[in-house]
């Protein structure tokens, strides 16, 4: 699980940002060593960030796992969820799932909203060492949904719809996507526009899918909304067929990591229409280009 923000104090929620701690950044300087030094647990964990972070100092693992610590010492929140974090992620310390889940608990017990959902993430499956428990792990994914940490929205929402750790529950599933999308979810308006295109715990409703889609992709890079969208244009669903809308959002899926947009990209170009000029050479250069991406998985998938 690894979640590392600014000064622990803005959630990322796939591109989202909520703000549910009163921090900001702050920069290191000879009065935060001062305060640090003599004992105050907040400069403590502000020069732990600092080193961490960079911020107005070159990044050192070392010193920052070192403040973090005696800030830990003191019960200041932040700090014992990011020794946990530095566990988790095997940084600076060797990696220690088991020591995660230790420093995530003692944070989440305290009310931690991004350690109860490390906690709740890594509990879910399981990891080296950490025994799989999905019903404590669905415990603390809620604790952090129902408190407003947006990725436990989402995570709680996708769990629900795919029966995850829980019963399926696609009112319940919903219900969590919209809370999440309020907070600029993006995998969120995703899955529920998907929902929405399936008519899966809802009435199918191909406006309202483009309508998610279209935020999610536009405004946040999200390449499944984007192929999705692309989709919905090829199809003239929800709207009128256009292929020329279709190939754009398909190459800007593409440009952000979907590589099976390439092949729709081919075989649009190969029929044309609706706005599309057909054009055979560019649809033999993405079909040349996917045969390549489709290789080298191949290759990658014998090696591991």
């Amino acid at each position: 699980m690894k979640i590392k923000t600014l000064a622990l104090a803005v959630l990322l929620a796939c591109s989202s940002a909520t703000t549910v701690y009163a921090a900001e950044q702050v920069d290191y300087s000879p009065k935060l060593v001062q305060l640090a030094t003599k004992g105050d647990a907040q400069a403590q964990y502000d020069l732990g960030e600092a080193y961490y972070q960079g911020y107005g100092v070159e990044e050192n693992e070392e010193q920052a796992f070192k403040w973090y610590q005696k800030a830990a010492a003191k019960g200041q929140l932040d700090a014992i969820y990011s020794i946990g974090y530095m566990y988790d992620e095997g940084q600076y310390v060797n990696e220690n799932n088991v020591e995660a889940v230790k420093w995530y608990t003692k944070a989440a017990e305290k009310g931690h909203l991004l350690a109860q959902y490390a906690l709740g993430y890594i509990l879910e499956d399981g990891e080296d060492g950490v025994k799989a428990d999905p019903k404590k792990s669905m415990y603390w994914l809620q604790k952090a949904a129902d408190a407003g940490q947006a990725d436990a929205q989402f995570h709680v929402g996708y769990n629900y719809e795919n029966a995850v750790s829980v019963k399926e529950d696609l009112p319940k599933a919903i219900r969590y996507y919209q809370k999440a999308i309020q907070q600029d979810h993006n995998k969120a308006m995703n899955n529920l526009g998907l929902m929405y295109q399936e008519g899966r715990g809802v009435q199918q409703n191909y406006a309202e899918a483009l309508r998610l889609y279209k935020q999610a992709a536009d405004n946040y890079d999200n390449e499944v909304a984007m192929s999705n969208l692309a989709e919905l244009y090829e199809k003239g669903l929800g709207t009128k067929k256009d292929y020329r809308l279709a190939a754009e959002y398909y190459e800007k899926a593409y440009e952000n990591g979907d590589v099976e947009s390439l092949d729709k990209l081919s075989k649009l170009y190969e029929t044309g229409g609706f706005g599309l000029k057909k054009n055979l050479r560019k649809a033999k250069e993405y079909a040349e280009s996917y045969a390549e991406h489709a290789d080298a998985y191949a290759e990658a998938a014998e090696a591991q």
